[in-house]
């Protein structure tokens, strides 16, 4: 008696904390990139506290960088998982975020200079993480507007508070900043386009190895399947017969006196004939039958749950299709017609016994004439 019982499925692993980090794949991936910079800020913070507590800096303004930072990130954070932003271009918002970053540097400096420098020690760990997916445009504005917007801090402070500025020193910084910025961006341009060069190895990749396998698969002049994978398809069809009891018939076809095409018209028209008669006989087949090249002018097709007598009248309505077409189109004078043997696969049978008896109906057909289809039954 055939097992009845479906087979068992595992469920997908669930997400992994998706209170943290979001239900879908997009929301993971962004929330997880925005936490990596977390520590950096962390560092940074860590660095205004232990500056206002050997007092190089006013704790009011440590407060304010701190919550400044806590702020923006919490916002970035609550953005990402709304998963508003999964449809964008840039779901993660690398833009916005290295925008942000370096409008922290430029606070600091605006702040107080004391914490300057360190500032700039942290905005390369910052920036790291989102450089590389920005385009040259927005790499180009957030490198240069940056220093720009320390320079114009810079001014303002000088008209101001003039006596808080330390020539030598701001002049450092603003080559630190001058020099460090249009180098990061350097780098991140070149490992965008390292990335983007892998990405398109990998669709080529992906792309070749889709190609060498319809090229293992099937026949290159009709692109039907090929005699190999028909192999394959007839080894599961006869294993899920013996698990239900369900019958399937087979059919080899035969396009009658095709040496005499080739040696006629040339081998040029017989691959047109070939090529043709595979797209008339798509035509004609049932949508779970399948039809493969052989070998020379054969042709396999395959009737799952099919009974010959069902089977025949497919190949019926082609032959009359095949006598229909104008074949003169190909070639003047050009007449093609196909015969055909057909059996069922019983249950008892080996497989290479249904193969025997429809090649021996294809040979009772060609003995008969053209556009010949036999039927064989098991005993005969």
């Amino acid at each position: 008696m055939p097992n009845t019982t479906p087979p068992t499925t595992e469920a997908p692993a669930p997400a992994p904390s998706p209170w943290l980090f979001g239900d879908s794949k997009g929301q993971r991936y962004a929330t997880k990139r925005l936490m990596l910079t977390w520590p950096c800020y962390a560092f940074a913070d860590l660095i205004l506290c232990l500056a206002a507590s050997f007092g190089y800096l006013d704790p009011w303004k440590a407060a304010v960088q701190v919550a400044y930072h806590m702020l923006g990130l919490t916002v970035f954070y609550l953005l990402l998982r709304s998963g508003k932003f999964e449809d964008q271009d840039e779901p993660t918002l690398a833009y916005p975020q290295v925008l942000f970053g370096c409008s922290a540097v430029v606070l600091s400096y605006a702040l107080d200079h004391a914490a300057s420098a360190s500032a700039l020690q942290m905005l390369p760990l910052i920036l790291v993480f989102d450089l590389q997916r920005l385009s040259m445009r927005q790499l180009v504005t957030a490198m240069v507007g940056t220093p720009a917007a320390l320079c114009v801090v810079l001014g303002l402070t000088w008209v101001m508070a003039p006596e808080t500025i330390q020539g030598r020193r701001e002049l450092l910084d603003l080559l630190a900043a001058s020099i460090l910025l249009p180098a990061l961006g350097i780098i991140a341009k070149d490992v965008r386009d390292l990335r983007q060069r892998q990405l398109d190895q990998r669709v080529e990749l992906q792309r070749t190895l889709k190609q060498l396998q319809d090229l293992s698969i099937h026949d290159s002049l009709t692109t039907l399947y090929n005699r190999q994978h028909m192999l394959g398809l007839l080894d599961s069809e006869l294993k899920r017969q013996k698990r239900n009891g369900r019958p399937f018939s087979l059919a080899i076809l035969d396009i009658d006196q095709f040496k005499q095409v080739n040696d006629r018209f040339g081998h040029a028209v017989g691959d047109k004939v070939l090529t043709q008669f595979a797209k008339l006989a798509n035509q004609h087949i049932g949508a779970a039958d399948t039809l493969a090249r052989w070998g020379g002018e054969e042709f396999l097709l395959l009737m799952p749950e099919h009974v010959p007598e069902n089977g025949i009248k497919a190949l019926e309505a082609l032959r009359e299709s095949v006598a229909a077409y104008d074949w003169g189109q190909i070639k003047e004078g050009l007449v093609v017609t196909y015969s055909a043997g057909i059996t069922a696969q019983r249950a008892k049978d080996e497989l290479k016994d249904a193969l025997e008896r429809a090649d021996r109906g294809l040979r009772r057909a060609n003995q008969q004439g053209k556009a010949q289809l036999v039927i064989v039954e098991g005993d005969q």
